[in-house]
């Protein structure tokens, strides 16, 4: 497989328009068949997020619900402390634990 997709340093409403045009792209990969692990379910390493806000997460949320519609999981690799934060404020933590891939928390 692949190295995971990898989230941007700022995950805000400055850069969700930006990052939800990577997502479409990857989406349309997926149901193409021509992504590196379209097979399981998306990985994307999270450890470098250092800015987030609502915008940010709500964006996750979305890319998560359009996965899990194509029976496809979206799997977080070591959720940084600003991004869980962020989901513990948005009343996410339980969401946030289910998208956490197993043993990758900061």
């Amino acid at each position: 497989m692949d190295a995971p997709r990898s989230l941007p340093q700022e995950l805000t409403i400055y850069t969700a328009g930006e990052l939800r045009g990577l997502c479409l792209a990857w989406l349309a990969d997926t149901a193409a068949g021509t992504a590196p692990d379209a097979d399981d379910g998306w990985a994307l390493e999270a450890s470098s997020v250092d800015q987030v806000d609502a915008a940010g997460v709500q964006l996750l949320v979305s890319l998560a619900r359009s996965l899990d519609a194509r029976s496809l999981a979206l799997r977080l690799l070591r959720p940084s402390t600003p991004l869980a934060d962020a989901c513990a404020a948005l009343g996410l933590t339980d969401w946030l634990s289910t998208r956490t891939a197993p043993g990758a928390t900061s």
